[in-house]
């Protein structure tokens, strides 16, 4: 396969996956403020942190309220990560490597593309928000599922899934950088009895709080939450799962070695760590380094691979 049709698949599944999952985050940051008290003042500021746009949305947006963050993160072109633009991007890497995906891929990327174009614009409530985000996390699941059952095992599918695979375990630390923040030893006294409630969003986040209690089988904690979304090998979107799903998929790769090195050291810096007993700078700075990990696991691929 020639490298710039491997690098189109590889950004593709990464842009996608992207889309997805910030809109699964918004939902659930929506799905939370009910829940919580009815005066509580809420960061949205730290959604764009999740995204490391902080820089950028405070060049662009005047103040930090609900609409602002919103539109940066769903409708703003000029903004690489928001929806419009991952979705814009993920249409653009597939157009040169179509042949290569089931053509109902194509399609659905297309009528995704064009339905936030236009529903974008209009997410200033948030029952509209809600079904905008519905409809890209559906559209994306579908997309996926296509991938899985009609596309055949070959370099096309390793390089779609491994781009998938990295943003996927990149998003989950993210998440729980920036929302773990004030959830551990440092939020407002008049908030710890919601820990509890904040600790389901970041689940929720993630689409993990049905397996965490089916699989965890004890009451949702923060240790426990940051167990299972970090080094838990079974639920697909936890950062060990993804980083073992990775390799699996650079094992099916020519001369992929130094790509599976930088995977296995990141593996093991997990296995050398219990994450569910690292609290505040503890915590914050083991997630960096795993950032860094999947940075350079990244750059390893785009070395290998996209580089001529």
């Amino acid at each position: 396969m020639l490298s710039r049709l491997a690098q189109n698949l590889f950004w593709a599944g990464r842009y996608i996956e992207r889309a997805e999952s910030s809109s699964r985050l918004i939902n659930a940051t929506s799905l939370l403020l009910l829940d919580m008290p009815r005066a509580t003042a809420f960061d949205w500021r730290a959604l764009v942190e999740i995204v490391g746009a902080e820089d950028l949305f405070a060049q662009r947006y005047p103040d930090d309220s609900e609409g602002s963050v919103m539109r940066f993160l769903v409708a703003d072109r000029m903004h690489s990560s928001s929806i419009a633009s991952c979705l814009a991007n993920a249409r653009e890497n597939l157009r040169s490597a179509r042949d290569l995906v089931p053509r109902e891929v194509w399609e659905d990327i297309n009528g995704l593309h064009l339905f936030i174009a236009d529903e974008g614009q209009h997410i200033e409530s948030r029952l509209a928000r809600s079904r905008v985000m519905d409809h890209v996390v559906r559209n994306a699941r579908h997309m996926a599922g296509l991938i899985e059952s009609g596309m055949s095992r070959d370099a096309a599918y390793d390089m779609f899934m491994l781009g998938l695979q990295i943003e996927r375990a990149d998003m989950t630390t993210r998440i729980i950088d920036v929302r773990s923040a004030d959830l551990l030893h440092e939020a407002a006294s008049e908030l710890r009895p919601y820990q509890t409630v904040q600790w389901i969003s970041v689940l929720k986040s993630l689409s993990a709080f049905q397996m965490y209690r089916r699989h965890v089988r004890v009451r949702v904690t923060g240790a426990g939450v940051i167990r299972f979304l970090l080094a838990d090998s079974a639920f697909p979107r936890s950062v060990r799962f993804c980083l073992n799903a990775a390799a699996d998929h650079l094992a099916r790769l020519p001369t992929s070695s130094d790509c599976v090195a930088a995977i296995d050291s990141a593996v093991q810096r997990l296995d050398d760590t219990d994450p569910g007993t690292l609290t505040g700078y503890r915590l914050s700075e083991f997630l960096d380094r795993m950032q860094i990990e999947l940075n350079t696991i990244g750059e390893t691929i785009q070395s290998r691979y996209f580089q001529q």
